[in-house]
């Protein structure tokens, strides 16, 4: 009898502990479910025409550069913001909406200007409570700068090169941005990642732009130079 019950007990008490294994694999299995799902893309801009309904152009001066609507240009399939030459000018357009958590991806080849940079970001006034910044030198080099800003100040950053000329092809640089971290991707290769430091759930504007700023040399290109975006997910 006492054999008996024994095998009815560890009978039971691996039933019970299939039973907990199951519900933490269910539990974890569906925060994950949730976190894809609050990191997936769901517009998809390819550029065909400029719906000014969904983007704004940028008519105003930032850093050292005068963002010229004039440089904004939708044409075979690609957004192209042109930085003109002998000029301190470029260009950026906005999205209209505000957006928070999700994922943001762009696929551009950057124009070669060495004292200019293009950025893929979001941002929300005023100065330096709300951004998640992706910059690029435009240069061969292509240096890559990531900065994350909250409560007035810059609170991450980080600093480091492509590995990869950014002016001679398309590449994909993204982030994907939910309430427990920002993590930054290039070509679908991990970057890094913060867990703190950001704007948590504060609607933003999703931006793109090339320009002078005033920390770079800001010699004007001697040559028209265009910064192509393909794509814009989102």
């Amino acid at each position: 009898m006492i054999k008996k019950l024994l095998v009815i007990s560890v009978i039971f008490l691996g039933l019970l502990v299939i039973g907990l294994v199951a519900s933490f694999a269910w539990i974890n299995q569906s925060a994950w479910d949730n976190q894809v799902k609050i990191a997936s893309p769901v517009n998809l801009e390819n550029f065909d025409r400029l719906d000014q309904a969904v983007w704004s152009i940028t008519d105003k001066s930032l850093g050292r550069t005068w963002l010229n609507p004039a440089n904004i240009e939708v044409n075979n399939g690609f957004l192209k913001i042109r930085i003109p030459a002998n000029r301190l000018e470029g260009g950026e357009i906005v999205n209209r909406g505000a957006v928070s958590y999700g994922r943001y991806e762009s696929r551009m080849k950057l124009p070669s200007v060495p004292s200019s940079i293009t950025g893929f970001f979001l941002y929300a006034p005023p100065d330096y409570f709300y951004e998640i910044d992706i910059e690029i030198h435009n240069t061969t080099e292509g240096k890559l700068l990531l900065t994350t800003y909250a409560d007035g100040e810059v609170q991450n950053e980080y600093e480091g090169v492509l590995g990869f000329d950014p002016t001679a092809d398309f590449h994909n640089y993204r982030f994907d941005y939910t309430a427990d971290q920002v993590a930054f991707y290039v070509d679908d290769q991990f970057i890094t990642a913060w867990q703190d430091g950001f704007p948590k759930g504060e609607p933003m504007q999703l931006m793109v732009n090339s320009w002078y700023p005033n920390w770079l040399a800001g010699t004007p290109t001697p040559t028209d130079q265009v910064l192509l975006v393909d794509w814009i997910r989102y």
